[in-house]
């Protein structure tokens, strides 16, 4: 919902959002909605969301200045963030959105009008839309979408850093990933520093983190100092009595059942109107959720999201379903000694898809990853996090949803961050070897507590996947071990 509607009609805001949310008309054709102090105005720029530039957030006057000057070169120089923006110029207009295409906007050209949204509903009330069959019954099967293909003919998910001339729907510039994805000589130790680096930069008072019983939440406790944070899932699941040991960290912390306000069918009805997915991959209860985190935690404006960590770290994107999927996950080692290749691999991944559906999505992975350099099981994460599962399904609660109470910072996502995962070795990492080395140099207190599949990071790498298997069965069967997700199954 968060975002520019571009010769839309103007969007409703929700009950649910009317606390966070507020809506301005940047000119006779478009309308902000956006994160009440979140609009962000200087000359000729208008901007929704944060951004990290010339070292300083929400620099926008420099920034301005800068698109006066350079042009659109001054967008690539944006360090981070999760944004989108409308520039005009003496002789064109122009809407742009962040290099990692997190603040999701789509567009259709209907007939001579530019029309640009970050729903595809508000399209949908805006114009008369054709199904593409193929897309229905691939969103049908795997509750997501892919590239930059949606539902609808003519209705295009924007790209990654999309430039879209507001005058002809031109798409000017776009990235690749092989431009944000840089050589480094940095390695999987420097992440914890470089973690620490993005979050000095949002002031203290500012910060908020949901803290969980895994890795990515608190490898970000570790490099920070949180104002306020909270936890929620069933009071004896491992989420909270393992977040409860470092409520310490936090001036302000708060556990919550995740159901403590069920969603009602008007709350449902909203959270299919900003996601793709079918009815049957949501969860509308996620609104309620976050809902109530934000009236905990009103005076925070951030909030710190571990969003793809356990991807990056441990390579969880390489898993598939199956009896041949849960041996390898057991035996890690299986991925080295008889590996698959990227085609064989996604096959394994889609199986479900049939001939038609698969062969789109394969043409879609080999034309975003022909640039790069790197092993099949590399591009496979990458493709995945950027232009599949990650970028067009997990990122529409963690980043769409939760985005519209507070300014989400999904911190694993900085491209110097991602430069590092992308070059390492993801045996090493499926493994469970990457992370020891990602954590070397964490304080022992977060290093040596368990994790909710009941390991720590002093537990040998060869027991991990072991033991994470006795938990995942715990948590899936056992009452008193399930989590959120697993006790509130439909």
């Amino acid at each position: 919902m968060k975002g520019f509607y571009i010769n839309t009609c103007p969007p409703n805001i929700p009950q649910v959002f009317q606390e966070s949310l507020s809506s301005k008309q940047i000119s006779d054709q478009c309308i902000a909605v956006y994160k009440q102090d979140f609009e962000l105005s200087a000359n000729n720029l208008n901007m929704v969301g944060w951004f990290i530039y010339d070292g300083k957030l929400n620099n926008i006057e420099a920034l301005s200045n800068d698109l006066e000057k350079v042009g659109f070169q001054a967008l690539d120089n944006i360090e981070f963030g999760v944004y989108s923006g409308v520039f005009y110029s003496s002789d064109e207009s122009y809407f742009f959105q962040d290099n990692f295409g997190l603040n999701f906007h789509y567009l259709h050209i209907n007939e001579s009008e530019i029309i640009i949204a970050p729903t595809t509903k508000a399209i949908e009330d805006s114009a008369q839309l054709k199904v593409s069959t193929l897309h229905e019954s691939f969103l049908s099967k795997r509750g997501h979408l892919f590239g930059s293909c949606t539902k609808y003919q003519k209705v295009t998910c924007l790209p990654l850093g999309a430039i879209v001339a507001l005058s002809s729907g031109e798409i000017v510039k776009q990235k690749k990933i092989s431009e944000i994805i840089r050589t480094t000589q940095s390695s999987l130790e420097c992440i914890p520093g470089m973690t620490r680096s993005l979050i000095d930069k949002i002031p203290e008072e500012s910060r908020c983190l949901a803290l969980s019983g895994g890795f990515d939440s608190r490898l970000i406790l570790s490099q920070s100092k949180m104002k306020r944070g909270y936890c929620y899932g069933p009071e004896s699941s491992a989420d909270r009595p393992i977040a409860r040991q470092f409520k310490g960290d936090f001036d302000n912390f708060h556990e919550f059942e995740f159901d403590l306000n069920p969603a009602s069918e008007t709350e449902a009805q909203v959270f299919s109107d900003l996601v793709e997915s079918p009815e049957q991959y949501n969860d509308a209860q996620f609104i309620n959720a976050y809902h109530t985190a934000f009236k905990l935690t009103k005076e925070s404006d951030f909030f710190f999201d571990g969003y793809l960590g356990d991807v990056f770290q441990r390579g969880t994107y390489l898993y598939f379903p199956g009896v041949l999927g849960e041996l390898y996950r057991f035996f890690p080692s299986l991925y080295k000694i008889l590996p698959f290749n990227a085609k064989q691999l996604l096959k394994r991944r889609y199986s479900n898809l049939n001939k038609e559906e698969f062969t789109a999505l394969y043409e879609s992975f080999c034309s975003e990853t022909q640039d790069l350099n790197l092993s099949d099981y590399n591009k496979v994460i990458l493709y995945e996090a950027f232009f599949a599962r990650g970028r067009r399904y997990i990122s529409r609660g963690a980043l769409s949803i939760n985005g519209c109470f507070k300014e989400v910072i999904p911190v694993f996502m900085h491209p110097s961050l991602q430069s590092i995962f992308a070059a390492q070795n993801y045996h090493d990492a499926v493994s469970f070897k990457n992370i020891k080395k990602i954590w070397k140099e964490v304080d022992l207190n977060y290093k040596t507590k368990k994790f909710e599949n009941g390991y720590s990071l002093n537990t040998p790498s060869f027991m991990m996947p072991k033991l994470a298997l006795l938990y995942r069965l715990l948590i899936h069967f056992v009452p008193g071990f399930q989590n959120y997700s697993t006790s509130n199954k439909k």
